[in-house]
Formats: structure tokens, C-alpha cells, sequence
């Protein structure tokens, strides 16, 4: 048996300090007034951008149901613990279960600022080309979509007629983000 090993405080910094010191502030540098996160889980990214930018409407739609394997086989336990996390900010948050790709189809286009895309589960392998598809045209021209390890399906992206020059480092004053990166809608 292979045994995992342990990160110290500052690797774990980097490599999950993303949604504590990277997304929110980015979030506020670029003055985002408006988003949704694909893939809430439990609301801990979502608290950090609420908790930095006082200003933000923030939306986030998961299935919240169990996904066999890995950090998603507790995930119908997932809805209570975000709306708990969530429930000081009840006058900027709206959570939404369902089904993403169901739910792209009844939202208007150009609505929001950013999409935080976030959704790298396994059963999502196949996916992200249609889900990035769908919810590509509900960002308002000029608004981006950003993500954490969209490496790990660039292909999606090209086959959506990306490039790799389309692809930006997320940056907070002087400091890049280790992980997130974002493409602006045109």
C-alpha cells in the first residue's frame, strides 16, 4: 500500500490556498459585481469570494447527490454544509441543485460578469465541452471564465475554437495564482 503523503503548510498554501488567496481577490481586482460557481459543493470558495468582495452577487448551482469515489461520496451531505456556510450572506447568494447542463438552457445570456468553473470531477471527464459550451454565452461580453486546472481539459477548450494564447494566468498585484486561469469572453 502506497502511503499518501502529508503536504506541509506551505505547500498546501499553494496548492490549495487558491480559493482563500487567489479567486477572491482576483475577483475584486477585476471589479466582478456578478457570478455563478459551476460546482458549489460546499460552499467554502463561494464564502471566500462573498466574505473579500462586499459587493458580489454571487449564484452557485451543484447536483449535491453522491458520486461514487474520491471527495464526492459524502456529496449529498455537501447542500447542508454550503447553505450553512453561506446562510450570513442570504442577501448576495442564490444555490441552486440540479443539473447544470438542464439548468444553462433556462438562464439568459449575458448575465453574469465571470463564471468560476469548477467542476473536475471524474464523472465530468466527458463533459466539459458541452458544459463549457452552454455556459459560455451567460458571461457578458468582455467578463471571463475562470478555473482552476483547466489543463486538465484543454482539449475541450480547442475544440471550441480556443487557443492557447486565449489562456491567462489569474494575477493579484504582483503574485500569479499556482493554479487559477481564466479566458475573457469576447
Amino acid at each position: 500500500m502506497q502511503k499518501t503523503k502529508k503536504l506541509g503548510f506551505i505547500q498546501w498554501i499553494k496548492f490549495k490556498g487558491w480559493f482563500i488567496f487567489d479567486l477572491p481577490y482576483f475577483i475584486k481586482e477585476q471589479n466582478l459585481k456578478n457570478g455563478l460557481e459551476l460546482g458549489a459543493k460546499a460552499g467554502r470558495s463561494m464564502y471566500y469570494m462573498l466574505k473579500v468582495n462586499k459587493n458580489l452577487k454571487l449564484a452557485g448551482i451543484d447536483l449535491w447527490e453522491v458520486i461514487e469515489g474520491g471527495a464526492y461520496k459524502d456529496n449529498n451531505k455537501n447542500e447542508d454544509k454550503c447553505r450553512r456556510k453561506l446562510n450570513s450572506f442570504l442577501d448576495r447568494v442564490t444555490l441552486i441543485k440540479g443539473d447544470a447542463k438542464q439548468i444553462a438552457t433556462n438562464t439568459e445570456n449575458e448575465t453574469y460578469d465571470f463564471i468560476y468553473y469548477d467542476l473536475q470531477c471524474k464523472l465530468m471527464t466527458s463533459f466539459h465541452q458541452e458544459m463549457i459550451e452552454k455556459w459560455l454565452p451567460k458571461i457578458k461580453k468582455g467578463g471571463v471564465l475562470i478555473g482552476r486546472d483547466f489543463r486538465e481539459f484543454r482539449e475541450a477548450f480547442y475544440n471550441l475554437g480556443f487557443k492557447e494564447t486565449d489562456f491567462n494566468s489569474c494575477k493579484i498585484g504582483e503574485r500569479v495564482s499556482v493554479r487559477l486561469e481564466y479566458v475573457v469572453i469576447k
